[in-house]
Parts: C-alpha cells; sequence; structure tokens
C-alpha cells in the first residue's frame, strides 16, 4: 500500500504546485525511496508528463517538434529530387532527337571518309584506319595507313598480318 499521496494527487501537484511537489519528492526520496521511485521519480524521467503539464521543461515538445521538422525537410528533399530527375529526363530527350534527312541511303556511303578528314592522324590511329579501309575494300588506303605503324609499336603485328591479307585480297578478290 502507498504511503503518500496517490498518482491522481501527484499529477495535480506536478500540474498546480510544482513547488510542493517538488517538496515532496525530496521528502520521499529520503523517507520512502520505494514510493519515490514507483511514483515520483517517472514525473522527472518521462519526457511526455513533462511536455503535459505546461511547463518550459518539455523534452517531449521538443522531440515531437524535431521530428516533424525533420519529416518535413525529407519529404521536401524527395519532392525536389523527384522534380529535377523528371525534368532531366524531358531535357535530355530533346537533346537526344535528331531527324533523319533520308532513310534509304547505303550505309557504306555514311562510313566513308575524305582524306582531308585525316590529316591530323595519331600514330595509334593509324591501325584504326587501314582497319577501316580494308574493311571499305580500299586496299590502297589501307595499306598506306598500315605502313605507317613503326616495329615496336603494339599494333605493329597485327599491321604486319593485314598487309599479308591485303596482298592475298589483292590477288584473289574479283572486285579489285
Amino acid at each position: 500500500m502507498a504511503s503518500g499521496p496517490s498518482k491522481e494527487e501527484l499529477e495535480m501537484y506536478w500540474k498546480s504546485s510544482r513547488q510542493y511537489f517538488d517538496e515532496l519528492a525530496a521528502h520521499y526520496k529520503t523517507a520512502d525511496p520505494d514510493y519515490y521511485n514507483k511514483f515520483i521519480l517517472p514525473f522527472y524521467t518521462n519526457p511526455f508528463i513533462a511536455a503535459s503539464s505546461g511547463k518550459k521543461s518539455g523534452g517531449a515538445r521538443a522531440i515531437v517538434l524535431s521530428m516533424a521538422a525533420f519529416a518535413v525537410v525529407l519529404i521536401a528533399g524527395i519532392a525536389v529530387f523527384f522534380i529535377s530527375y523528371s525534368e532531366s529526363d524531358k531535357t535530355d530527350n530533346r537533346k537526344t532527337e535528331k531527324k533523319i534527312e533520308s532513310p534509304g541511303e547505303d550505309v557504306k556511303e555514311n562510313t566513308k571518309t575524305s582524306d582531308d578528314d585525316m590529316k591530323d592522324v595519331f600514330p595509334s590511329d593509324d591501325f584504326l584506319l587501314g582497319s577501316k579501309y580494308l574493311a571499305e575494300k580500299d586496299y590502297d588506303k589501307a595499306e598506306e595507313y598500315l605502313k605507317k605503324i613503326k616495329p615496336g609499336d603494339k599494333d605493329y603485328e597485327q599491321a604486319q598480318q593485314l598487309l599479308k591479307s591485303i596482298k592475298y585480297l589483292r590477288k584473289y578478290d574479283p572486285k579489285k
């Protein structure tokens, strides 16, 4: 059986006369520690009871407000992300759209390039250009670029193999 005021009375003292409640707490803390721990201590440790008292010690109010503010900021951030993401998709689609002027063009005609475009060629590009002209069956240009590859280059051995292939293709290809 409780030796002090009931829970309802303690709650009334907590809300209306905090000074009297604190005096009771100090008395029961030393006189009856079990009663203090069971009935009085929860008023000091539970932030929701402190917030309901209307006093400025409301830790629960601060917790609830900070959680609400965090939720608002989080929702706003997600909304901004989705809006900017959808706008970037729209702008990307506009940039990549191209009109096809003549869909029936021959693919080989589009892949051939002029010699003016090939003036500034890096040494490592000679193998690529030689291979390209070989695929287009322009053996003279292919041979020209493949012969530019010097010994010691990483593509030298492959270039030599392609040069041998060009000799064979010239000999047996009925088109050239």
